[in-house]
């Protein structure tokens, strides 16, 4: 069986279990009022044994059979539909005594609106009427709308605590969903492997810091972060290794970075960083820190194992015209550092704006 059909038969149980809370607690706190009108209306055995049956039984039978169903959820929107048969069966056989159909009505709507819209409220509707029809064909048709005062005092809890229950497990599925939202929105944002902001996310941060120079004119450096020999390292000691230096390389950027900073993941062993309010000496002065804290690393497999990095930085300046321009001179930095010989810093030349952007 899949993750995606494991993960759907979760989510529809826990719509069963929240469904049978409901059926439970609307079925415990009808059963009084409609209890009451059958004994006004000194109806027959086979009616008191009927409302024992749907009020107590059911709800326990409606959860199991969905509980043990292939797809829980579709056999509940079919129990819901039972209810709104049985809804208009009690609304014939307690003769449309006004205050207690009124309440059916209402929760009945509400139980077929909130568990699957009008694809369930339109059936809902016909299969109440036909449940109206059958009552009158075994009870007969009485119109019999008065409540009296103890009937309208047994209906009240109905009328109060139904809905409030709606109302907090909506309310529940609204931070459930407001939490799940926000998780896939920090997953799309994020480098699973590293948790820094993916290459799309960081790539937006970097535009915004463009677009802020423009208008501003305030300093910011890219700096563009590769590791040496990665490819070698991955030969050698295996992917799981070369993760955790990712990891390890991915961490030491993000504890150097200030608030204000953006790192993320360029793309696999590159990283990026983008600095506002900071010159190339400034941000110089930050990667010797980190080549050098990077350097020192010591890793379990194997104490010898040394990893290093070269760094290329770039400050902005008015003569790039998009932010690719900006990533190229980070990029070309980084390329004189690896020519160079690795394991070090590159800054880019600094181009002085022109008289024509100034």
């Amino acid at each position: 069986m899949s993750f995606e059909i494991i993960n759907k038969r979760q989510n529809e149980l826990r719509y069963v279990e929240q469904t049978y809370h409901m059926r439970m607690l609307g079925l415990a706190l009808g059963l009084f009022p409609v209890g009451a009108v059958l004994f006004a209306h000194h109806a027959p055995v086979w009616q008191w044994v009927l409302l024992a049956v749907y009020a107590l039984l059911w709800p326990q039978a409606a959860y199991l059979i969905a509980r043990s169903s292939i797809i829980p959820g579709k056999t509940e929107f079919r129990s819901t539909l039972v209810d709104a048969t049985m809804a208009g069966l009690w609304l014939a056989l307690i003769h449309f005594n006004a205050l207690p159909s009124l309440s059916m009505i209402m929760i009945m709507g509400m139980a077929l609106v909130s568990s699957g819209g009008w694809r369930l409220m339109v059936p809902g509707v016909f299969l109440m009427v036909l449940g109206i029809l059958l009552g009158i064909l075994l009870d007969g048709f009485q119109w019999l709308p008065h409540s009296s005062d103890g009937i309208v005092l047994l209906t009240i809890p109905l009328l109060v605590m139904y809905p409030v229950a709606v109302s907090a497990a909506t309310y529940r599925l609204a931070r459930h969903v407001g939490r799940q939202n926000q998780l896939l929105s920090q997953l799309s944002r994020t480098d699973s492997l590293t948790t820094l902001p993916n290459r799309h996310h960081w790539q937006q941060a970097l535009t915004l810091e463009f677009q802020r120079f423009l208008r501003t004119h305030r300093p910011a450096t890219l700096v563009m972060l590769d590791l040496d020999g990665f490819k070698q390292l991955n030969d050698t000691y295996g992917h799981t290794v070369g993760d955790d230096v990712l990891r390890r390389v991915a961490d030491l950027l993000h504890e150097n970075s200030r608030n204000i900073d953006t790192p993320g993941r360029f793309g696999g062993d590159e990283f990026g960083l983008v600095m506002p309010e900071t010159d190339r000496d400034g941000a110089r002065m930050l990667m010797e820190r980190i080549r050098r804290e990077i350097e020192r690393e010591e890793f379990d497999v194997d104490t010898s194992l040394r990893v290093t990095v070269s760094i290329g930085l770039a400050e902005i300046t008015r003569v790039m015209s998009d932010p690719m321009d900006w990533i190229k001179a980070a990029d070309d930095a980084l390329y004189l550092a690896k020519e160079q010989g690795r394991n070090r810093v590159c800054t880019a030349p600094y181009a002085a704006p022109t008289g024509a952007l100034g």
